[in-house]
């Protein structure tokens, strides 16, 4: 039996690991809390270009008012045509800064968000790699845990090369073919899954094909 998928949870962000939120072993869901990094940085850095973008939205609607004042007296030849596109510049000027701090503000609230560290597959968790209290960085290769995907898994088997040709015809014709996983004895049937993929060589030693077929494996059974 091989996994759908084989996950290494790997943390996005560097920082103190201050909770692990699963069991080894545990099955767990796409979503799932499992590990927070310390947010207070993050929290730091998000208010701080919170922060900013207020200090600049004021900035602009101060700039914006005096444009208008300006405006009117252009009119009457108050302010100079200079004086008059000094302050337009300076909106618009303004109005680029702000652009700049709401994508600081985004990014910031995203690493605020990646210190919670969720499963991004269903599956079963295996041992974890790193306990609590650790520094860990966004470059650790062996990442936190890694989750073995099981809701489906696949089984690879032979066929022999005789079998081939009628294999690839049913799949040509658009058929499922339905494969039976037994228990070692033959004597039980455990779960039926589709045949998913063959290889594209042949064994010349034993004359077989590699084959994968995939099962649901709702209940565990495999």
């Amino acid at each position: 039996m091989t996994a759908a998928n084989t996950v290494t949870v790997r943390s996005r962000v560097d920082g103190q690991l201050i909770a692990l939120h699963f069991q080894e072993g545990q099955q767990v869901n796409a979503g799932d809390l499992l590990a927070q990094i310390d947010p207070s940085q993050f929290k730091v850095a998000l208010a701080q270009a919170q922060g900013q973008l207020a200090k600049d939205n004021a900035t602009l609607a101060n700039a914006r008012r005096d444009l208008a004042r300006y405006q009117q007296l252009a009119k009457t030849n108050l302010v100079s045509r200079q004086e008059l596109d000094a302050q337009q510049a300076l909106v618009n000027e303004t109005q680029g800064t702000i652009k700049a701090d709401e994508a600081n503000v985004a990014s910031a609230q995203l690493q605020l968000d990646w210190s919670r560290i969720t499963a991004p597959v269903s599956g079963r968790v295996g041992l974890k790699q790193v306990d609590v209290g650790n520094q860990i960085s966004s470059s650790d290769t062996a990442g936190i845990v890694v989750i073995t995907q099981t809701h489906p898994i696949d089984l690879i088997f032979t066929l022999p090369e005789s079998d081939i040709a009628t294999v690839v015809q049913a799949q040509k014709a658009g058929k499922a073919l339905v494969v039976e996983a037994w228990d070692r004895t033959n004597s039980h049937k455990l779960s039926e899954g589709v045949l998913l993929s063959l290889d594209n060589q042949i064994d010349p030693t034993t004359g077989t094909i590699k084959i994968k077929a995939r099962f649901t494996n709702q209940d565990d059974t495999l």
